[in-house]
Formats: C-alpha cells, structure tokens, sequence
C-alpha cells in the first residue's frame, strides 16, 4: 500500500513538474545546455553597449543643453541692446555715445556668433556619434530578429510535444530534473533575449528621433548664423561710418579729447586701488619676503614689444595737425595687425581685466614694486584675473575697442599712478 501511495505521488510531481515547464509563457529549445550561455552573454554585453552608448549620449546633452542656456542669455542680452539702441536713437546727439552703443552691440554679436558656431561643432560631433550609433544598434536589433524569427521556426517544426519528450524520456530521476531545469534556463534566456531585441529596437527609434532633433536645430543654427552675420556687417557699416565723421567733426573730436583725459583719470584711480591693494598684502606678508616677481625696475631697456608694429603716437603731448589741438598720451599706441597676439612684456599676475571708457578691452598686469604694464583696445583677453603670466606669453588679441584710431595697441608703463614713458624700456 505504502508503495503504491509512494508511485501515486511521484506521478502527480512528475504531472506538476510538466506541467509547469510547459506553461512558461516563452518558447524552449531542446539544446538548452548550450543556448542559455550564449545567451546570457549576449544580453549581458548588449546590456553594457546600451549603457555605454546611454552614458556618453547623457554626458553630451549635459553639454548641448549648457551651450543652449549660453546662447539664450546672449541672444537675450542682444534682444535688449538692440532695444536700447532704438530708444536712444535720435536721442543720442553725441557721436562717441553712438560710437560706444555700436561698438557694444558689435562685441556682444562676435560673442554670440562664437557661441553660435562653438554649440553647432557640438551638435555636429553628436550628429556623427549618433550616426555611428544608430547603425550600431542597428545591426545588433537586425542579429536579434534574424535569432528571433530561426527560434519561432524551430519551436514551429518541433512543436510543444517535443519538449514533453525531451522530459519522459529522462533515465532517471536525477536525469529528469537536470532537464526541466535546462529547460526552464532556455525559457528564462528566451524571455531575456526578447527584452534586448525591445531594448535595441526602442533605442534605434531614439536615436533616429535624436538625429532628427539635431538635424533641425543644425538648420535653425545656420539660419541665425547667416542673420548675425549681417547684422554684424551693417554694425561695422555702422561703426566706420561714426569714426569718420568723429576724425572730420572738430565737436566730435575736442569731445574725443576729453573723454580720453577722463579715462585717464579712471585710470590713475584705478591703479592706484590696486597699488594700495598690493601694499596692503605686502604688509601682511611674512618679513624678508622679496616683491612680486622680481625687481621689475631694472629691466629698463630690456623689455620685449608687447606687439609686432610701428608707433602710431607716441608718449606724452600729441598735436593733432587737422584741428591744431594737443592731447596728453599716458602710453603708446603700436599699430598693428587686427588679431595678433598681445603678449606679455614681463612676468606679472593679472590684476584686471574689463571694458574701460576710452580704452576698450584691457587688461592690466601688476609686475610687483609698484610697478603695472596696461594693454587697451584689445579684441579679446585670453587670460583671467589672477593668472600668473610669464614674460612673452599670450594675455590677449590686437583690435580697435574704444578706439578712434583704427585697429592699435594701446600700451603703458606705471609706477604707481605716474606714466612712464615705455619707449625708453624696450630693447
């Protein structure tokens, strides 16, 4: 009796056992001792390319999407100059006021055609990435559905009884549940590689929705390229045409005059805040401590031209032939070509660097001991406040910022608020 209730039982596990395998919702494959692996290590490097390719498609939207914040705060802030240059127009009777709201306008254009073509070899690259990306996935989601579709026919020819076989035909008990768990792995792997060939598909719809996308905005940036670009071709217009009444209106230039005394001023008093600055850290540095890079007064005669160029004026009072008038020049100004380099003429820290009245771009170097070099009328400033500049190296670009004469360096020497003639400290 007790053998018979002992086969009766076996039985039903064996119905159960069956029963249970054959209900998995997914497909079985007789061999299964050698598709599970293949298997598992097909999802499992299809799974890192994804989150690889996920990653790195993460990491440049960070970077799209902080030049998009860039380029809309500087089409904003060229919204708005633009609103007040219409205000001040024909109010502005002052042609240096006219000339400063062009020149304004003109740098904050150049700053966002920048930006402009910065963002678009941006978008570019991640055109090209997710080109290569999208033929990639394509590839692996054409190798899932040819794998798919090889499954479907062979579950087609063997049909479900064979898999009933396959376990009623095991030799021992032990031999049994060695083949239902095979056959549940290849259920399970089926079931995996399934979710990877959905996987892949839905990455290839992103990343044609991506190229789309980049696509686009590629064209809606070329289109505002070309608009800024005309727009900073009628400012140039726009500006040439202001300095050449300023040259020939003698109001224009005594006003040219004046302003120039002025910046001076701010010039004096801007320096001699950094003087005190500098005394003040000295004060408070440990004794003995040597200034600042060294003795900056004994390179007299021995400094290098911050710029390749002829003098333009000179130091100290320049008459003007046109409207026998005769102006203070604090510096020199060296004529040269636009967008050479400015580079340093001694070792010094980078002390300030912004747009003054009169003088454009500049930035200011301070050698230590009272002494400063100022280089004015920039195009741009490659070097932040508070960098140790050596001698010879790049602070900056040749323009005409502030200027009234054409494209020129504006260079001076200061020992304290006094200006020194530079010509007597080059080699």
């Amino acid at each position: 009796m007790a053998a018979l209730i002992g086969r009766a039982a076996g039985a039903k596990f064996l119905a159960l056992l069956v029963a249970s395998v054959l209900a998995s919702p997914m497909p079985r494959l007789a061999a299964a001792q050698t598709a599970g692996a293949d298997s598992a290590a097909a999802a499992a490097a299809a799974a890192a390319a994804a989150a690889a390719a996920a990653a790195a498609a993460s990491q440049d939207a960070a970077e799209i999407e902080a030049q998009r914040r860039e380029l809309d705060a500087l089409h904003k802030q060229i919204e708005d100059r633009r609103e007040r240059s219409k205000e001040l127009k024909g109010k502005e009777k002052n042609l240096l006021g006219q000339l400063r709201e062009t020149e304004k306008s003109l740098q904050l254009t150049v700053r966002y055609l920048r930006a402009l073509e910065k963002r678009r070899k941006a978008l570019q690259a991640d055109l090209g990435d997710a080109t290569s990306e999208l033929a990639r996935t394509a590839v692996q989601l054409q190798a899932d559905r040819r794998m798919l579709a090889w499954r479907l026919r062979e579950i087609y020819k063997r049909g479900r009884s064979h898999e009933l076989e396959y376990i009623l035909s095991a030799r021992s008990f032990g031999d049994l549940m060695a083949r239902t768990y095979f056959l549940a792995r290849v259920a399970k792997e089926d079931r995996t590689r399934l979710m990877v060939t959905q996987a892949h598909r839905v990455e290839v719809q992103d990343t044609r929705t991506r190229l789309e996308a980049r696509k686009r905005e590629l064209d809606r940036l070329r289109a505002e390229t070309v608009r800024q670009r005309r727009s900073q071709a009628n400012l140039r217009k726009q500006r040439r045409r202001l300095l050449s009444s300023i040259r020939s209106d003698a109001k224009a230039n005594e006003q040219a005059q004046k302003e120039l005394i002025e910046a001076q001023k701010r010039i004096r008093a801007l320096i001699d805040t950094l003087e005190k600055r500098r005394l003040a850290r000295e004060r408070g540095a440990p004794s003995g401590e040597l200034p600042l890079f060294g003795d900056f007064g004994k390179n007299r005669g021995r400094l290098p031209w911050p710029a390749h160029g002829r003098v333009a004026r000179g130091f100290g009072q320049v008459k003007n032939p046109r409207f026998n008038t005769a102006t203070f020049n604090s510096g020199i100004d060296i004529a040269a070509t636009f967008g050479a380099t400015i580079s340093a003429v001694a070792p010094g820290r980078v002390e300030y660097v912004n747009w003054l009245e009169g003088y454009g771009k500049c930035v200011i170097l301070n050698h230590g001991g009272g002494y400063y070099t100022l280089y004015a009328h920039a195009s741009e400033i490659i070097v932040p406040v508070g960098k140790d500049v050596a001698a010879n190296e790049a602070i900056g670009r040749v323009g005409d910022t502030g200027s009234t004469s054409g494209t020129v360096l504006h260079f001076e020497i200061r020992r304290g608020k006094d200006a020194l003639n530079p010509l007597e400290w080059f080699r």
